[in-house]
């Protein structure tokens, strides 16, 4: 299993049960059942191709019968009362939203919603933050060269977020991370050249004091 899914699997709690919606290969289930997660497993995928290939991975562990497959979006009533964590992981941050604004069983604080967006991501924090889901934790992983954010959220709580923190992830809870240096600096690299890119055209259609905003506020999280 790669470092993005190992962080994830590093905060499931332990629980009444866990749907992996989107599950791909199944490796995240599989894994957990692996390590003797007690509580119910549900793996769903939208697509029959990885649904196929996530029952492969659980006969091949000998975890077959231990592993709910469902080809499905998202997950229905019934099986929501199976589980209290659901993740969304592996897919862009605006697919995600698209998911937890079908699946009305989210809008509960009894789940804990484990998200991690492979783009976009802040296309989810603002969805999280403004449809009153409150951000728990966040973490960061890097994979393959490339950063990922891992976000804890959980409806009914309250989360406040400057615009750069919506790319970044809090500050609060990141700034001692050992990624979170390398996030900021590769958002603010980002942010200039946009920037960049801007000055130098004529229709800048009030972007550029956005864009000007969003990196002070990178610069002064690198500075503290």
């Amino acid at each position: 299993m790669n470092k993005r899914l190992t962080c994830i699997a590093s905060h499931v709690p332990v629980g009444l049960g866990l749907a992996d919606i989107g599950t791909d290969h199944g490796y995240l289930p599989v894994e957990l059942a692996k390590r003797g997660y007690p509580g119910n497993l549900i793996a769903s995928d939208i697509h029959p191709g990885p649904l196929q290939a996530a029952q492969k991975s659980a006969k091949e562990a000998g975890l077959a019968n231990r592993i709910r497959f469902r080809l499905c979006d998202g997950i229905s009533p019934d099986e929501a009362k199976l589980v209290d964590t659901i993740v969304i992981a592996g897919m862009g941050g605006d697919t995600i939203c698209g998911i937890l604004d079908r699946a009305e069983c989210c809008y509960d604080p009894r789940y804990t919603l484990l998200l991690q967006p492979m783009t976009r991501a802040e296309v989810l924090r603002y969805w999280l933050i403004n449809n009153e889901f409150g951000i728990e934790e966040e973490d960061l992983v890097e994979d393959g060269g490339i950063l990922y954010s891992v976000c804890k959220a959980r409806f009914g709580k309250k989360t406040v977020l400057n615009e750069a923190e919506l790319f970044t992830g809090s500050f609060a809870m990141l700034r001692d991370h050992p990624l979170f240096s390398a996030l900021l600096h590769e958002q603010m690299a980002r942010f200039q050249k946009m920037i960049t890119g801007l000055e130098q055209t004529v229709d800048r259609r009030g972007r550029l004091p956005v864009l000007r905003t969003i990196q002070t506020q990178l610069e002064e999280m690198l500075e503290r």
